[in-house]
């Protein structure tokens, strides 16, 4: 009997140990590539982005696995950064509150970063599509690459796709 108690005891402890390493080791937030890719799309196109007022789109289906705290980090990031009142809504939102037209223009002196997909590249890396926008005929479309580098997102690359 006694040695099924040290059995079990030392299976216990075994797993104790094992599972606590486990849980030590920290995936980084998605919401820090997530901040690095706005700032990719913002910085990327100096015309476009000289605005009063910068807004970040994270009520997408892809901030659903982000917290408030994490977006208000991305909100004071920015607003740090960048000295800019920044504001958090999708383009739909803005038309609701009446801070752009049907049309999708913005009817403040400001930008909207929005991602359209974000997918794996295959190589461990993820690609994020969006964009630097003002209007239908005043945005820049970029697709950036980041991965997992020493624990922290980076981005390994960053293309302007497009300009309207």
């Amino acid at each position: 009997m006694e040695r099924v108690v040290s059995f079990i005891s030392a299976l216990s402890i075994v797993f104790n140990m094992s599972t606590s390493r486990i849980s030590n080791y920290k995936q980084p937030r998605i919401i820090d590539a997530f901040i690095l890719a706005y700032d990719e799309m913002y910085k990327g196109d100096k015309v476009l982005s000289r605005g009063k007022y910068l807004v970040l789109d994270m009520e997408s289906l892809y901030f659903t696995d982000t917290t408030y705290e994490e977006r208000e980090k991305a909100i004071q990031y920015f607003n740090k950064k960048y000295n800019k009142t920044v504001l958090n809504a999708s383009l739909f939102k803005l038309q609701q509150i009446g801070l752009a037209n049907n049309m999708g223009s913005l009817k403040i002196d400001g930008n909207l970063l929005m991602f359209t997909s974000i997918e794996p590249d295959g190589d461990g890396g993820t690609v994020v599509k969006g964009y630097n926008w003002v209007s239908p005929v005043g945005a820049s479309e970029f697709r950036i690459i980041l991965k997992i580098i020493d624990g922290q997102w980076k981005v390994v690359e960053s293309k302007l796709l497009g300009v309207a």
